[in-house]
């Protein structure tokens, strides 16, 4: 049986209760008790799926998630795959389109968007840090 809250828009269910009764942990509940080392045994003789999440209570934003080592690396082997089918692609598209004419002039682009040669600069420095 699902409840609803806030007005009808979060579909709440006995399931997504229970995993944030057992698996959503604050700083305290790990550092006053032994949940910490129960967790990490529990990831000792075999791969889990089950995941903790960790949140300072005074700082709801500040968040982590703890998984199992074996787990978590694959699930970032599936990020890569996905990662580099995306790249190849979007190499595909590129190829197929390089001899295309542009649609849109650069000015109408700069128009459309509202920038100045201040912003475009400051996009320019941000692309070049990361």
């Amino acid at each position: 049986m699902s409840t609803m809250i806030d007005q009808g828009k979060t579909p709440v269910s006995t399931t997504t209760l229970e995993f944030l009764k057992e698996n959503v942990l604050t700083i305290s509940d790990l550092t006053r008790t032994k949940k910490l080392t129960e967790i990490l045994n529990s990831y000792a003789d075999t791969v889990s799926q089950k995941i903790f999440i960790v949140q300072n209570s005074k700082n709801k934003k500040a968040q982590a998630v703890i998984s199992d080592l074996e787990y978590f690396q694959e699930l970032l082997k599936y990020k890569e795959a996905v990662d580099e089918a995306v790249e190849q692609l979007m190499y595909e598209v590129v190829l197929e389109r390089k001899d295309d004419a542009a649609e849109f002039s650069l000015a109408q682009i700069i128009s459309d968007h509202g920038l100045d040669i201040r912003r475009i600069f400051s996009l320019v420095k941000e692309v070049e840090e990361d």
